[in-house]
């Protein structure tokens, strides 16, 4: 029983799985290292920072992983900087870049043959949404800019058309977007398309805003207290290539926030997709979805507003996914220093838990900033671990804060299976430490091998491509999910893994993650060192449940959707 306010509420108590009874690796940290160079990953992001400050100028870096070719190789997309959002970028070096793998982790660039470059555009590029919106087997690219929004739909020949205005999806109402994703809000095969705005800035109403010191002339970007906050935006799939903005129906209007990150889960497991987002100095939205795309802001409720403090913090990226192996999603999202990252672990009873200081990450990230991030099981032991890119926001905050840092380095936290983590992020080698302004964050097992890379974006550097080395093997099996009456990526999709030792490992589908980032669809189960699995149970987003017995470990599994 729960009291809020004098108003007392009574929960229904759903019976969890028995926890997961694999024990944590052990203490013997393997290595990361950046093989962007030797792999082909060349990207240089170029933010065109001017002594103006425009927002934008320090958002986006975007990063996405995709298979668009459809080979069973992950490929790699980056968004650049432009110099300007009002005229049309031409010069290559500021071109988005989308990398082929050719196999087992090596790319090459095909830009130029792609029509993902961005060229012929006008806009500044903030973060990507990845997937098929049109189920015709080819995944799909939204590109969120200040000024209009892309959708790039591939033609499934190697080519990506705009086909923003036809669809809808523009936005160009109001400019400043942040992150997107895709969702089957209302269960009914088609991909929608949620967008976060971030908060309400123009050239003509705020190009001209000072913030920071005017003498000795420290200029900054703006606080977001300084503009005013909007609503997000929720396109239905109208299933026949067009979208209709239904966010005064879903509920959405009456909410205004200024929004960062997106994740997206089934938050208290009723087969609907609900939507978090971090907020900017705000409380932050849980957006419960109430069935026939109509939603619930209940943050307040579940206790995912602000962290047990109750302080309205700089929300960054989150991501949402079961931490502790309880079969209830939970969040986490990163902040800017002093005020540390934050995890809330969901009780199953519509309720979250601030477990930010119990499991140590708000002591070893108090002094940090973060940006995009992951739920990630690096080691395959079983347990979800935290990858998170760092950097504040503002490129001169040392000038104001002494304590602070622009650039930073990487974190990694590994999870020990009791509820605490233990920050590994000096201790996996010398790549993950060097400092930079990490942004976007893009996850998947790149070369098929069972183990996760990662690829992060870095404002005006290079991006790295970390892989790891050395350290404990152990099994996995990663799962590729197609749907048939459900959305065809699966976006939506439960998973339930049953091992032999009688303990429940939970995932669902999604690619949504951090914030201007999308990760790999394809579900990774780290097995430790479980020999098999007893069974696999997917509830599809159509309300079909498969049911897959002792399934081979190891490998890729396909799995499609059957038709009862």
């Amino acid at each position: 029983m729960l009291r809020f306010r004098g108003l007392c509420i009574l929960f229904s108590i759903v019976p969890l799985s028995p926890p997961h009874v694999l024990t944590a690796a052990p203490d013997s940290p393997f290595v990361l290292v950046n093989e962007a160079e030797q792999r082909g990953v060349r990207f240089r992001n170029n933010n065109h920072a001017t002594e103006m400050k425009y927002p934008f100028e320090t958002l986006g870096g975007a990063a996405a992983a995709l298979d668009y070719d459809g080979d069973g190789w992950v490929d790699l997309f980056f968004l650049n900087g432009a110099p300007s959002p009002a005229h049309l970028r031409t010069d290559p070096a500021d071109s988005n870049r989308l990398f082929r793998n050719t196999g087992h982790g090596v790319f090459v660039d095909v830009t130029a043959e792609s029509g993902l470059s961005g060229q012929g555009v006008k806009g500044y590029p903030q973060g990507p949404a990845v997937g098929d919106y049109d189920n015709d087997g080819h995944v799909d690219v939204l590109v969120t800019n200040y000024g209009d929004n892309v959708l790039y739909r591939n033609d499934g020949n190697g080519r990506f058309g705009n086909v923003a205005e036809g669809a809808g999806v523009e936005m160009e109402t109001h400019p400043l977007k942040a992150s997107a994703c895709w969702l089957d809000a209302d269960n009914d095969g088609h991909l929608d398309l949620f967008v976060t705005h971030y908060f309400k800035w123009t050239f003509a109403e705020n190009g001209d805003e000072y913030c920071g010191l005017r003498k000795p002339g420290h200029r900054i970007y703006c606080d977001p207290d300084v503009f005013d906050p909007l609503p997000n935006v929720l396109f239905r799939n109208n299933g026949d290539g067009t979208f209709a903005d239904i966010s005064e129906k879903a509920g959405l209007n009456r909410y205004l926030g200024k929004g960062m990150g997106v994740a997206t889960a089934d938050f208290n497991n009723d087969g609907r997709m609900d939507v978090f987002v971090t907020n900017d100095k705000m409380p932050h939205f849980l957006y419960r979805n109430d069935g026939g795309g109509a939603f619930t802001e209940a943050a307040i409720e579940a206790g995912v507003s602000a962290n047990e403090t109750g302080a309205m913090v700089s929300g960054m990226g989150c991501d949402s996914k079961d931490f502790d192996n309880n079969g209830w999603p939970d969040i986490f999202y990163t902040d800017l220093i002093k005020d540390s990252f934050t995890l809330f672990a969901n009780q199953g009873t519509g309720f979250f838990l601030d477990r930010t200081f119990p499991s140590a990450i708000g002591l070893v990230s108090a002094q940090h900033s973060g940006w995009s991030n992951k739920f990630v099981d690096i080691d395959n032991d079983g347990w979800k671990d935290i990858f998170a890119a760092g950097s504040h926001v503002v490129d001169n905050v040392e000038i104001y804060n002494p304590d602070a840092k622009y650039e930073e380095a990487c974190f990694l936290y590994r999870n020990l299976g009791d509820g605490r983590i233990e920050d590994l992020s000096n201790r996996v080698g010398p790549d993950l430490q060097v400092p930079g302004a990490w942004r976007g964050v893009a996850v998947a097992d790149y070369d098929n091998d069972g183990n996760l890379e990662v690829a992060v974006s870095r404002l005006n550097g290079s991006a790295a491509f970390f892989v790891k080395k050395d350290g404990a093997p152990n099994n996995w099996i990663l799962l590729d999910l197609r749907g048939t009456k459900s959305n065809r990526d699966g976006i939506g999709a439960r998973i339930r893994l049953v091992l032999p030792s009688g303990g429940n490992l939970h995932e669902h589908v999604t690619t949504a993650n951090g914030i201007y980032s999308a990760s790999d669809r394809r579900v990774h189960f780290g097995l430790g060192k479980e020999p098999r699995v007893a069974l696999i149970e997917i509830l599809w987003p159509s309300g079909i449940v498969q049911r897959l017995e002792s399934p081979g470990i190891n490998r890729v599994l396909h799995v499609v959707e059957p038709q009862n």
